[in-house]
């Protein structure tokens, strides 16, 4: 009995240790480092962006395939009208006369004699029996001419052809080279659209990881908030109980228990909705929780904003972007003037099968051919024109962006130092504040302070705790706001600890 109980025991403990093991399981603590590293792999917006390198890249590898000859297979099957025939009976009734009269009347002497016994004593023949042998000859001819056929079927009507053939381009007045140095623009324009986007969801996950963050702390200051509002209306009981205080102060002690569960409740609520918005900025399922292991920070010092500018200007990807789309406009032009140039391209075809086709055409044949347009109604000439207008565009479009990046750059500089001043500033509010709270508290038991005074030194606690992780929350965002602005976003994680870093613990 008693073994038994020991191994009901055993599996008894056995069983809450899986239950609060799993329980820790569902808890996933993410520092930003690794968050940021979870959003570049799985972020769909980050992996459109690489699917579209990639694509640029084939498109590349497509264009310098333009170099090369393009050899095809090509079948046919035609159908005339009327076959390809060719009538020279009025050739065989001009020359017909001609040997029937020569075969009838016509003298001929000096033909060799072909008897190999007697050529030698008489190597010609008398001119009668050359005569003979002539005739003899010019008439059977005469008779082959006249029965031979004189219509000759060049092609039939109906007739097929498969044949490989090839177009190997030599000369296109720089269009094949203009098509591939646009598809190389185009590649660069799409990494940094890549790096565009990491730095626009740098910011998103600063914003929501950091906000988080700062909902857990907010949640903390709500729950502290709520035990002095709970204690302090047991206080209010007991110095009611003991007549020492107006019921008017219980009730007043009591309406502020309420809405400090109120805010408690209403911090919990952010939470999550933060929560989840971090999870699809991180695009995991919401099978585990997860809690921030990184602090709110707040730097001591920063470079300054000609630094900031500078960086800007070298490695913001829309500054990049511009100047790649300038580089699309000149290729784009110099496609254009060649277009008055001619084409030149060698081709070639060979026939691989064949049926019913004409004994005349050849097997293979090859050659260069050239195309030279000399008129196109000034279409070119406008095209040209047209580029010039969109070089200025460009032109303008960039100087615009360079000044507003340089005001960005500043304001958002401009709201770190102050931001920076803030935390100070508060850091000493926050104590005064504190002090006077607990001693309107001992005032309160003492029957020298109102309920009233005491949940108003509380408060005020309460919300200078509030804006000083607003101070922190709001650095963090913008910091990110500005490196990102500076084309650099992985840069941020450096920024968010070191000697030149204060943290806002997640524990005090």
């Amino acid at each position: 009995m008693k073994k038994r109980k020991q191994t009901i025991c055993t599996f008894f403990l056995v069983f809450c240790g899986v239950i609060v093991s799993s329980g820790q399981e569902n808890n996933q603590m993410l520092t930003f480092e690794e968050a940021f590293q979870m959003m570049t792999e799985q972020n769909p917006g980050i992996q459109r962006a690489k699917q579209q390198i990639k694509q640029k890249e084939y498109e590349l590898k497509a264009k310098k395939g333009l170099y090369m000859p393009q050899v095809s297979v090509s079948a046919k099957a035609v159908s005339m009208s009327d076959m390809l025939h060719l009538d020279l009976t009025p050739v065989k009734e001009a020359i017909t006369p001609l040997y029937n009269t020569l075969g009838t009347y016509g003298v001929f002497s000096g033909v060799p004699n072909p008897d190999p016994v007697t050529n030698a004593v008489v190597p010609v023949l008398p001119d009668d029996m050359s005569t003979g042998a002539v005739r003899e000859k010019l008439l059977e001819a005469g008779n082959e001419i006249n029965n031979a056929n004189w219509d000759k079927v060049i092609q039939e009507k109906n007739f097929a052809t498969v044949s490989a053939d090839m177009i190997w381009p030599l000369f296109t007045g720089g269009k094949i080279k203009g098509a591939n140095d646009a598809a190389n623009a185009e590649l660069a324009i799409s990494k940094e659209e890549l790096r565009q986007t990491e730095g626009n969801l740098l910011t998103e996950l600063a914003t929501r990881y950091y906000g988080l963050t700062l909902g857990m702390q907010v949640l903390k200051v709500r729950q502290q908030m709520m035990n002095i509002a709970e204690q302090h209306y047991v206080d209010a009981q007991k110095l009611f109980d003991n007549g020492m205080i107006a019921k008017v102060e219980l009730l007043h002690a009591r309406v502020s228990k309420n809405e400090a569960e109120r805010q408690l409740k209403e911090a919990k609520r952010n939470i999550e909705v933060v929560r989840s918005g971090l999870e699809a900025t991180l695009s995991i399922d919401s099978m585990f929780t997860i809690l921030p292991a990184s602090h709110l920070f707040i730097n001591k010092e920063l470079q300054g904003i000609s630094y900031w500018v500078n960086k800007a200007y070298e490695t913001n990807p829309q500054l990049k972007k511009i100047n790649k789309k300038r580089e699309l406009v000149n290729i784009n032009n110099k496609v254009n003037k060649g277009e008055y140039l001619p084409t030149i391209a060698m081709i070639g075809s060979y026939n691989l099968a064949e049926k019913n086709l004409s004994p005349y055409m050849p097997d293979w044949m090859m050659g260069v051919g050239l195309k030279w347009s000399v008129f196109e109604g000034l279409g070119r000439k406008n095209k040209i024109k047209a580029d010039k207008t969109l070089e200025s565009q460009v032109n303008f479009a960039e100087q615009k962006a360079y000044s507003d990046i340089k005001a960005y750059i500043t304001k958002l500089h401009e709201t770190l130092q102050m931001q920076m001043e803030q935390r100070n500033e508060l850091e000493s509010t926050l104590e005064l504040a504190q002090e006077y709270a607990e001693s309107t508290q001992k005032a309160f038991k003492e029957g020298l302070a109102t309920s009233t005074s005491v949940i108003e030194a509380y408060t005020k606690v309460t919300q200078v705790k509030a804006l000083r992780l607003k101070v922190f929350y709001n650095y963090d965002v913008t910091l990110a706001q500005l490196i990102q602005t500076a084309g650099v976003p992985e840069q941020y994680t450096a920024f968010c600890k070191g000697n030149n870093t204060i943290t806002e613990s997640l524990i005090n």
